[in-house]
């Protein structure tokens, strides 16, 4: 099939992958107009991104850069201009009233099957950074689907899900991980709100056990937590939670009450981007303080991953266990 030419680049379009570190070197140019028209179908005009549409920013960078690729063919297909045309008359129809701070990526996994999340378009935005989806919960994911043994039986608590990307693949039926309950929460209202917006999303017709559970949970009262309607967390997951040091306090708190509730029979992974080596160290320093063995975990490598990952800056994997 002529899409399947462009599989990297449609990959990378519906999930906003940085336009200048796309693939564009997998296009055998010159690319005739048949080419040109499929190249547009199978991203701008993919059924998930008429449905469901990224960014229209990110739309508009697109193609843009597009037609820079092409800027030594005779002619363009007239689908990439009515794209770009597209793009920028519905800019300026939303001139007057403010533009939604909401958009969608998709993320694909095997057999075309997929994951839809709305997120916000802002790095922070109703009061918390939780409403995109962050680099390291995309290498965790990778770690998971490279490691699904570890998810044997095991029922799942997330801290600081965000979106809920992590709960919504560990429970997706394309990938039949073998991993019991699966509870996504976050502090922050708005969070939870944007999850179970996800969880109906991409659970469309599944019944109640197959799907994720959500749930508020603030770490500073996490003894308030109604516990008994939920399984027993076996392994706890948190992606990017420790990049503000004023919340270390709060989430040892947090860690210390599972810990002790499950007489330290449960383990933690907790995947953090790197930017801040001393913020990251000082966090590992209060882990060992109160108690915790705190053990490297292997990255999977860009070449294995299951998505389209940004590697300008470096994940940290570690696994967290206390001994009794």
């Amino acid at each position: 099939m002529e899409s399947n030419k462009f599989a990297k680049l449609r990959q990378q379009f519906l999930c906003c992958y940085p336009v200048n570190k796309m693939a564009w070197s997998t296009l055998q140019l010159p690319l005739e107009l048949d080419e040109q028209r499929a190249l547009i179908a199978a991203t701008c005009g993919h059924p998930l991104n008429q449905q469901f549409p990224v960014r229209r920013s990110y739309q508009e960078a697109f193609v843009k850069r597009l037609m820079h690729v092409l800027k030594d063919h005779d002619e363009l297909h007239d689908d990439i201009y009515n794209s770009l045309c597209g793009q920028l008359a519905k800019t300026s129809l939303d001139a007057a009233p403010a533009p939604s701070i909401y958009a969608y990526k998709h993320y694909m996994l095997q057999s075309e099957e997929h994951i839809t999340l709305r997120e916000s378009t802002s790095f922070v935005c109703e009061g918390t950074t939780g409403l995109c989806t962050w680099e390291a919960a995309l290498a965790l994911a990778d770690y998971l689907l490279e490691h699904p043994s570890q998810l044997e039986g095991k029922n799942v608590l997330e801290l600081g899900a965000g979106t809920g990307l992590l709960g919504i693949l560990l429970k997706h039926k394309a990938l039949k991980l073998p991993v019991g309950q699966v509870v996504i929460t976050d502090g922050s209202s708005a969070c939870v709100k944007l999850m179970q917006e996800n969880i109906c999303l991409n659970f469309e017709n599944d019944s109640d056990e197959a799907t994720p559970k959500c749930a508020q949970l603030r770490w500073h009262e996490v003894k308030e937590f109604p516990w008994s309607q939920y399984a027993e967390p076996d392994l706890l997951l948190a992606a990017d939670v420790i990049y503000d040091d004023t919340q270390f306090s709060s989430l040892l708190a947090a860690l210390d009450f599972v810990y002790e509730m499950r007489s330290n029979r449960c383990e933690a992974l907790l995947a953090s981007t790197v930017r801040n080596v001393d913020t990251l160290h000082n966090f590992m320093v209060q882990l060992e303080q109160h108690g915790y063995q705190v053990t490297p975990c292997a990255n999977v490598s860009c070449c294995k991953s299951h998505f389209c990952r940004d590697t300008t800056a470096a994940v940290q994997i570690v696994c967290i266990k206390r001994l009794n």
